[in-house]
């Protein structure tokens, strides 16, 4: 007789969840709901400007308010209603999403007391750098620039101390999962003996798959992309000086973000300087905020994925870009470098010769495109991630409960 696997309650703590178009969001959004087609699953998120409380593709959300404070570091909010509903609602499995979150600093201290197995599911981290609070303090100006000055030393004391406490904090949990094996967090928790460690890489949409723009007729215009946050380090300001001084004709330059910011009214003045010149009128378009739907529509024309990231942990964009075979030229952050057919770059001329050599040689366009697209069949297919986490939880949880 072949055994029935249990029906899991699980819960997600994220900062951030659908609607949001972040990467972290889509990542726990499709797990969330590959996962709720044969198990109960809840998601605790972020509150922001979305509704307290909503359910969506058989996920029931929940949402609270919490924020960094900008004097101490930490995080300021509802604690205790999250808490109270995590206590009340008993998962099996608890999953906390990334750290220098709320999700992991409200509850690392006291994690055992919560209900559940225990799994912790990374998405890289901007705290491993070197800290010296006494050549902060060192630097500190006496009148006006006192109060900026002393947060600067408060925020190298609290990211030292963070930093240290990582290891014992991420020990508490059965699981912890990694983007992939040789960044910079499961590096840094290798050395330090941490052994409850499983790699699960990101994936994306099997819509992307249809893409195949490797295959695509050479005739039509040719348009580069870029789908990432609006801020100085996701540096769409160096993609649109480069577009700038490419002057090819046939191409077309679109940018999309899910959030204005003061770095987006930049870019849109940038737009408008380079825009003036007859020969680029009309070919920068710079969305934001458009429907999931739109982005997709928009990606059925795309060719060239640029990226100029300064840091990125694994970004999903890059995946996605990859399994709809677009030639990706990026800098050497994250796993960009592991993904067959990228192009490398460090400066704006290097980017520059890239993009105009991308639509000079459409065969090693294409060629470039086939090996992202021959990876990312391999290993960015949503339900095979599903897989290998919903198995992993149902370890931990222990064997199953019924026989049939």
């Amino acid at each position: 007789m072949e055994r029935e696997s249990k029906r899991m309650k699980i819960l997600f703590l994220t900062a951030t969840y659908w609607p949001a178009q972040d990467g972290v969001s889509v990542v726990t959004q499709y797990l969330a709901e590959g996962l709720a087609k044969r198990h109960e699953v809840h998601v605790l998120a972020t509150r922001r400007e979305y509704p307290q409380k909503e359910e969506h593709e058989g996920v029931r959300i929940q949402r609270i308010q919490a924020a960094r404070s900008m004097w101490n570091c930490t995080f300021q909010g509802e604690k205790k209603q999250a808490e109270s509903y995590i206590l009340e609602y008993q998962p099996d499995v608890l999953i906390v999403v990334g750290i220098q979150t709320w999700c992991y600093d409200w509850f690392i201290r006291n994690l055992e007391r919560l209900p559940g197995k225990k799994m912790l599911m990374t998405h890289g981290s901007s705290c491993l750098g070197e800290y010296d609070v006494w050549s902060k303090l060192k630097q500190v100006r006496l009148r006006r620039r006192i109060l900026a000055d002393l947060i600067d030393v408060n925020f190298e004391r609290y990211w030292k101390k963070y930093q240290k406490a990582l290891p014992q904090g991420m020990g508490k949990f059965e699981v912890v999962s990694y983007l992939f094996a040789g960044e910079d967090l499961y590096e840094y928790m290798k050395r330090c003996g941490l052994q409850n460690s499983m790699i699960l890489e990101n994936a994306t949409q099997d819509f992307f798959f249809d893409r195949r723009a490797f295959a695509i007729d050479d005739d039509k215009e040719l348009v580069f992309i870029n789908v990432s946050t609006y801020e100085e380090r996701k540096n769409q300001k160096m993609i649109l000086q480069a577009y700038g001084e490419t002057a090819q004709p046939g191409t077309r330059l679109v940018l999309i973000g899910s959030r204005r910011s003061a770095y987006y009214q930049e870019l849109l003045e940038m737009k408008e300087k380079i825009e003036s010149k007859d020969s680029f009128a009309g070919k920068i378009e710079i969305h934001v905020g458009i429907p999931r739907e739109k982005v997709l529509e928009i990606y059925q024309s795309a060719d060239v994925y640029v990226s100029a990231s300064s840091w990125e942990a694994m970004s999903i964009s890059l995946c996605e870009a990859a399994a709809g075979g677009l030639l990706i030229l990026s800098t050497d952050v994250g796993h960009a470098s592991q993904i067959p057919g990228v192009q490398l770059f460090e400066t704006k001329e290097e980017l520059k010769n890239l993009m105009q050599e991308a639509c000079r040689d459409s065969g090693k366009r294409r060629e470039c495109g086939r090996l992202s697209y021959e990876y990312a069949e391999e290993n960015y297919r949503i339900q095979r991630k599903v897989d290998l986490l919903e198995g992993k939880l149902l370890a931990m949880c222990g064997e199953v409960e019924g026989m049939m």
